[in-house]
């Protein structure tokens, strides 16, 4: 996404820019989801490993909307989940918070609680190629231009802001 703001232009990856956003929100204090029961449950058959961090974490993962139990010994069922997802996201989204449980540990909750913010943050952020509709692209542009949202969640830069001088200096004006 590419926006005007004054003397200078900023090129803004839209899909880290709302990242950030839902994160910052999801991570907010008092943030309650909104929960959709879903009609037929979704099963997922994570490795044993995974299947045991999840199963771990139910507390925490019901905190933010999914309602997960043990199906059988080897899977998972999904009874609901947070109304942004998708049915068709909500295995993927959970074998991700999984993978990166694994990589991280579960000793410290906090660490647990950002790496299901994070996994849920991005799940719901506009992709690229999505056709957004202007409303949702000027409040990712707002927050960019404020200064409110700089960073992604896992650090790295929203936006590439390229000054007047900066441009006429690449068409050989300066």
């Amino acid at each position: 996404m590419l926006v005007e703001q004054g003397e200078k232009v900023l090129l803004i990856d839209k899909h880290a820019a709302h990242e950030r956003s839902n994160f910052d929100r999801l991570k907010a204090a008092d943030y309650q989801p909104m929960v959709q029961e879903l009609l037929t449950p979704v099963t997922l058959s994570p490795s044993p490993e995974e299947l045991e961090l999840l199963l771990g974490q139910r507390e925490l993962l019901a905190r933010f909307g999914f309602e997960v139990e043990e199906f059988g010994s080897t899977a998972l069922a999904v009874r609901s989940a947070p109304d942004y997802l998708d049915a068709g996201e909500i295995e993927n989204a959970l074998l991700e918070l999984a993978r990166r449980l694994r990589l991280t540990g579960t000793a410290d909750p906090a660490a647990a609680r950002d790496e299901l913010l994070h996994t849920m943050a991005c799940k719901a952020a506009i992709k690229g190629g999505w056709r957004s509709g202007a409303e949702e692209l000027e409040e990712v542009a707002r927050l960019v231009m404020s200064g409110a949202v700089k960073y992604c969640p896992h650090g790295r830069p929203v936006a590439i802001e390229l000054t007047k001088k900066q441009l006429e200096k690449q068409f050989r004006r300066a």
